[in-house]
């Protein structure tokens, strides 16, 4: 079983700056297929400094390296695709963080869950019933690739973070 999702930042931060739960699913061949909007790449070359001082690389091998693992793990979808609703999602997450709406707009034209870590995104998607979109935290992803329901994994998010 494959499973779509759309990626955040922070997601392929975590897998780009430490060996992990996250790491070690992206990197599995096969079980995921991670969509990002072109804005993600944008974002982690500009933190390119702060990866460069946890990998202890220099900031044009972090460019390359940002380059190259994207192109490895995640495809990456134009503005143009997904236009149509992100005015909606940026009306969606201006109170919790609107960099967001990319992801947001991504996740809802694609109809597919976003794996975050971003407690204000998966607290709203949980406290809107996930009408809007699905939010989802890495042990929901693992949770979706062991076969669990989506329902019931919905089920454990709202607990979660709905406390």
């Amino acid at each position: 079983m494959t499973l779509e999702t759309v990626a955040d930042t922070n997601i392929l931060f975590s897998a780009l700056i430490k060996s992990g739960r996250i790491r070690r699913l992206i990197l599995t061949r096969g079980i995921l297929k991670l969509h990002i909007p072109e804005e993600l790449a944008q974002e982690l070359h500009g933190h390119a400094e702060k990866l460069g001082k946890y990998l202890d690389l220099e900031t044009t091998e972090i460019h390359r390296l940002i380059d190259e693992f994207i192109r490895e793990v995640a495809t990456t979808h134009r503005r143009e695709e997904y236009k149509h609703t992100l005015q909606k999602a940026r009306k969606l997450v201006e109170r919790v963080d609107p960099a967001d709406a990319p992801f947001v707009a991504l996740a809802m034209h694609l109809n597919i869950p976003l794996w975050t870590g971003d407690k204000g995104l998966l607290r709203f998607s949980a406290r809107t019933g996930f009408k809007y979109f699905v939010a989802v935290d890495t042990e929901g992803v693992e949770l979706l690739l062991r076969g669990e329901p989506l329902g019931s994994v919905l089920e454990r998010m709202r607990g979660k973070y709905l406390k």
